[in-house]
C-alpha cells in the first residue's frame, strides 16, 4: 500500500486539494474578517443565522443526489450522461419547490426568518444556488477532477471576498448587502461548474424525461449519506440557534469566529478525505482495509499538531484581525472546541471508508447518535455556560461521533482501534518515500521501494 499512499496520483491530488483548501478557507477567513469589521458581533450573528438556514434547506433540497453521483460514477454503474440528466431534473424541481416554500413562508410570516423585509427574499436566490452547487460539483468530485473542483470553489470565494471588501471600502456593507454578495458568489460558481460539466454530456430529452429508475437509485443511495450530512450540519451548527435563543445574536457572532478559526484545522482532513473517497470506492476491499488505518492515524496526528498551533496564535489573530468585539470572548470557546475538532478529523477519513464499501448508513447512524448528544448537551450547557457551553457540547458530540464511527468501521474492516488512531514510528517511511518521490531521489539499488510498485497516474486535470 505504499504505492497508494506515496504514489504520484494520490499525493498529487492530496497536495492539490490541500493547497486549494488553504486558498478557499483563506478566502472564507478574509470574508469573515471583513464581515466582522463591517457588521460587528450582532450583525455577524444575524448573517450567520441566515447562512446556516440556507445550508439546512439546501441540504434537504438536494435529496442526496450529489453523494449518489459520486458513488455511481466511481462504481461505473450508470453513465455520466444518465446521472447528469437526473441531476438537472432534480435541481429544477427542487428549486421551484424552494421558491414556493419561501413565498408561502414570506406571506405567512411577514417576510421574516432571521432577517426581514427585502433581505428575506434573498432566500430565493441563495437556496437554488446552494442546491445547484452541491449537485453540480459532485460530477467534478466523482470524476476526480480536482483542479476544476478547486477552480470552482476559489471562484466562489474570490467573488464573495472581493464583493464584501468593495462594499466595506465604500461604507455600504450591511447584513442585506453581505447576504446578497454571498448569494451571487454561489450563482457565479454554479455557472462556472455547468460550463465544466455540460459540454458534450447534456441530453435535453433525458432532462425533460429522466430515467426514473436510475434517478430513484441516485436518491435512494445518496439520501442515506445526506441524512448523515444533515445530522452533521446540525451537530456543527444547531448550537448557533440555541446561542441566539439563550444568549444573543452578538454571542452567535463571537461563537462564529471561534468556530471558523477552529475548523481551519479541518483543511487537512478535508483535503485527504476528498481525494480518498473516490479512490477507496474504486479499490478492492482488501486494499481499502489496508490503507485506511494508515491514513486515519496520520491525519489524526497532523490535525492534533495543527490544533496546538492554532491555539497558540489565535489570541493575536482574534485581537488584530477581528477586533475588540471578539477578544477575549471568542478565545476560550475556540480552545474548548479543539478536542472535538481533532476527533472529527479522523471521523472524516473513516467515514470515507464506510462510504466506499456501500455502508454509508453506518455513518448516518453514528452522526445521529452524535446529534442526540449535541442536542442534550447544548440544552444543558448553553443556559449554564453560554457560548463556552456550546463549545464543550460540540467537543463531546464530535468525540462521540468518532467513537461510533470507529465501532462500525471495526465491524466492517476487522481492523483494530490502536492501528487506526495511534500513530506509529514506522509511518515515517511513508513520509520518506513521499519526499524522495517529490525530490526525484533514488535509493538502494537505484530505485526506491515505493517506485518499484505500480504507480497511480495524475487525474485528467493533473
Amino acid at each position: 500500500m505504499q504505492s497508494t499512499i506515496s504514489g504520484r496520483g494520490f499525493l498529487f491530488n492530496v497536495n492539490l486539494v490541500f493547497l486549494s483548501q488553504v486558498v478557499i478557507y483563506g478566502l472564507a477567513f478574509v470574508l469573515r474578517v471583513i464581515l466582522a469589521r463591517g457588521l460587528g458581533d450582532d450583525g455577524l450573528g444575524t448573517y450567520s443565522l441566515f447562512f446556516v438556514a440556507v445550508l439546512v434547506l439546501g441540504g434537504i433540497g438536494n435529496l442526496g443526489i450529489g453523494l449518489g453521483n459520486i458513488y455511481f460514477l466511481n462504481k461505473g454503474t450508470y453513465s455520466y450522461r444518465t446521472l447528469l440528466s437526473g441531476s438537472l431534473t432534480t435541481f429544477g424541481v427542487m428549486s421551484i419547490a424552494g421558491w414556493l416554500l419561501i413565498g408561502a413562508w414570506g406571506l405567512a410570516s411577514g417576510s421574516e426568518l432571521f432577517v426581514e423585509g427585502e433581505t428575506y427574499w434573498l432566500y430565493g436566490a441563495a437556496l437554488p444556488a446552494i442546491i445547484g452547487y452541491t449537485i453540480f460539483t459532485s460530477f467534478l468530485h466523482g470524476s476526480s477532477r480536482f483542479v476544476a473542483l478547486s477552480l470552482v470553489a476559489v471562484t466562489q470565494g474570490v467573488v464573495a471576498a472581493v464583493g464584501a471588501g468593495a462594499l466595506l471600502a465604500a461604507d455600504e456593507l450591511d447584513v442585506g448587502s453581505a447576504i446578497a454578495v454571498w448569494s451571487v458568489s454561489f450563482v457565479v460558481a454554479d455557472v462556472v461548474t455547468l460550463a465544466l460539466i455540460l459540454p458534450g454530456k447534456l441530453d435535453v430529452r433525458r432532462v425533460i424525461r429522466p430515467p426514473l429508475d436510475v434517478l430513484w437509485e441516485q436518491i435512494k443511495y445518496g439520501a442515506q449519506g445526506q441524512a448523515a450530512n444533515m445530522a452533521a450540519l446540525f451537530n456543527y451548527r444547531f448550537d448557533l440557534f440555541l446561542v441566539a435563543a439563550f444568549v444573543s445574536t452578538a454571542g452567535v457572532g463571537h461563537y462564529a469566529v471561534a468556530v471558523g478559526l477552529a475548523e481551519s484545522v479541518w483543511w487537512i482532513s478535508s483535503a485527504i478525505s476528498m481525494v480518498l473517497l473516490p479512490r477507496l470506492t474504486a479499490m478492492s476491499k482488501a486494499d481499502a482495509d489496508e490503507v485506511t488505518p494508515i491514513i486515519s492515524r496520520n491525519t489524526l496526528l497532523i490535525s492534533l499538531l495543527a490544533a496546538g498551533g492554532m491555539i497558540a496564535v489565535s489570541p493575536v489573530v482574534i485581537r488584530v484581525l477581528f477586533g475588540s468585539d471578539f477578544y477575549p470572548e471568542s478565545f476560550l470557546p475556540l480552545v474548548l472546541l479543539m478536542p472535538g475538532i481533532v476527533a472529527a478529523s479522523a471521523t472524516r477519513v473513516l467515514g470515507s471508508y464506510l462510504f466506499s464499501r456501500g455502508k454509508i448508513i453506518f455513518t448516518t447512524f453514528a452522526t445521529f447518535i452524535a446529534l442526540g448528544v449535541t442536542i442534550a448537551a447544548d440544552l444543558v450547557l448553553i443556559p449554564l455556560w453560554e457560548v463556552e457551553g456550546a463549545a464543550v457540547a460540540s467537543s463531546i458530540a464530535y468525540t462521540v461521533a468518532l467513537g461510533a464511527t470507529v465501532y462500525w468501521y471495526r465491524r466492517e474492516s476487522g481492523r483494530g482501534i490502536a492501528e487506526t488512531l495511534i500513530w506509529r514510528p514506522s509511518d515515517i517511511g511513508y513520509y520518506v518515500a513521499a519526499l524522495k518521490r517529490a525530490l526525484g531521489r533514488r535509493a538502494g539499488n537505484g530505485v526506491s521501494g515505493a517506485e518499484t510498485l505500480p504507480q497511480d497516474e495524475p487525474n485528467e486535470d493533473g
